[in-house]
């Protein structure tokens, strides 16, 4: 074989052995794509698995957003429909509260232990009170004040003979009035009052405090001027330090035969008036009283004093109740012959003071006039230490009450006595809503020597508990 065939030869046979090892891995290639597909294959099938259980999930979701969405608007309008309900409430409860915030209630509850002469020792729940008040605007106000008197009207029964409620009614108004303000008169301050209430232009007003009467029971001096509300107008002025008040109401009525003086059981009448009496009385009652205020210095804490001018014409009943008071009738009480005044005109004027300076207060009264011809004189003076640091006060007082009864030497009817009244008293503040009285009222009569005497004193220890 030439060399170039040798040379040919030998190339074919490495070309073989080429091909043949070429097709060799070209089968091996195949057969690891092929498995590498059928695991592909495998894997795009859960694949797709997986993508039909999110599409399913998505599908689910999207149902429940739009059942949400649904609940959510469904929601959202109960929301706006109770936000509007709770606003209008809301709004009314406003309005509500701006009422009430005009309105005060109060009271207290009166109880007593008392014990008298010629009274049985007692406890009892003598006044429970409910005191309304309204402001309507800044300008004008109503009140409205009832007493509740569980024990007012007792039985006839014999236990209850020797014991009286000195509160009265077992419903009592004690007052009803409108008020109106800002009424001024140039520089001076005015202030009306219409309906029911205390009487502000009468000498010191009788109300239970410091600035009253102090004590919890009315003196000798208040029963017999001025412890009464009346009905009717009060004008009450003010320009700087000066006070001058006005009224015209429904007279005071002279009590009949509930006007005893001390212990009631003892018997002792008393020239004392009673609540409004308009029975036949058409000639109204006028009072008035000027009061100058000094300015707080040295040496003066308060310091009032006032003088007061009070006119009426009493009633035909008055006019009766006064004769049998006073002893004037024909045969009463060594009267034999009788005398009884005609004189329906009711007139008195005079003089108050009060002063507090720390711990020491004084007051005092004095009035003079005439009721029914008859000239009489009233007037009592009181002083007072005040010991806060142990919530004490210790108060004493004097009160007398005379009548000219001369132009009738034999009466003995003891209207017509002169009186006289002597009252401890001790407060003690347990608490700025208690207070407890410990009061004793002595009283003196000024009786004909042949006259049957009675002592006609009496006492007791209070609590009141305020709200």
């Amino acid at each position: 074989m030439t060399r170039t065939a040798k040379i040919i030869a030998v190339l074919l046979c490495m070309s073989m052995f080429c091909l043949t090892g070429a097709v060799g891995a070209a089968n091996t290639d195949q057969s690891s794509v092929e498995q590498q597909v059928l695991q592909m294959k495998k894997q795009m099938e859960l694949m797709q698995k997986k993508m039909q259980a999110l599409q399913m999930q998505l599908d689910s979701a999207q149902q429940s957003a739009v059942s949400a969405q649904q609940q959510a608007t469904q929601a959202a309008q109960q929301v706006d429909q109770k936000v509007a309900e709770v606003s209008g409430k809301f709004k009314t409860l406003e309005d509500l509260s701006k009422k009430f915030s005009n309105l005060s209630l109060n009271g207290y509850v009166r109880s007593r232990w008392w014990t008298g002469d010629h009274e049985q020792n007692s406890f009892d729940v003598t006044e429970i009170a409910f005191n309304l008040r309204y402001n309507v605007s800044e300008n004008i106000s109503g009140q409205f004040n009832i007493w509740w008197h569980p024990s007012g009207n007792m039985s006839g029964r014999t236990e209850y003979a020797n014991y009286s409620n000195w509160a009265g009614d077992t419903t009592f108004i004690e007052s009803a009035f409108a008020e109106f303000r800002n009424l001024n008169i140039g520089p001076v301050e005015g202030k009306l009052i219409v309906g029911k209430t205390r009487n502000q232009a009468l000498g010191i007003t009788p109300s239970g405090s410091n600035d009253g009467r102090v004590t919890s029971d009315y003196s000798l001096f208040s029963e017999s001027i001025n412890q009464s509300r009346i009905t009717g107008l009060q004008y009450l002025t003010k320009w700087q330090n000066w006070k001058w008040n006005f009224a015209a109401f429904n007279g005071y009525s002279i009590a009949g035969d509930t006007g005893r003086f001390g212990s009631r059981a003892a018997g002792i009448r008393e020239l004392r008036i009673g609540q409004m009496d308009i029975d036949d009385n058409h000639n109204k009652a006028y009072s008035t009283r000027l009061a100058y205020a000094f300015s707080k210095q040295d040496f003066i804490d308060k310091l009032e004093i006032g003088t007061s001018y009070f006119h009426q014409k009493v009633s035909n009943n008055d006019l009766t109740n006064f004769n049998s008071i006073m002893g004037r009738n024909a045969g009463m009480n060594g009267n034999f012959w009788g005398n009884p005044t005609k004189s329906k005109s009711d007139w008195k004027t005079g003089f108050d003071m009060a002063y507090d300076y720390g711990p020491y207060a004084v007051k005092a009264e004095s009035l003079w006039g005439s009721v029914c011809g008859v000239d009489g004189n009233w007037w009592y003076a009181m002083a007072g230490y005040k010991l806060k640091p142990l919530k004490l006060e210790f108060w004493l007082r004097y009160s007398q009450a005379s009548y000219d009864q001369h132009t009738i030497k034999d009466i003995k009817a003891s209207g017509a006595w002169d009186k006289d009244q002597w009252t401890p008293l001790i407060v003690y503040h347990l608490h700025p809503m208690a207070d407890l009285f410990f009061e004793y009222y002595i009283n003196g009569v000024d009786a004909p020597s042949d006259a049957h005497k009675l002592s006609n004193s009496y006492g007791f220890v209070e609590l009141i508990v305020k709200y």
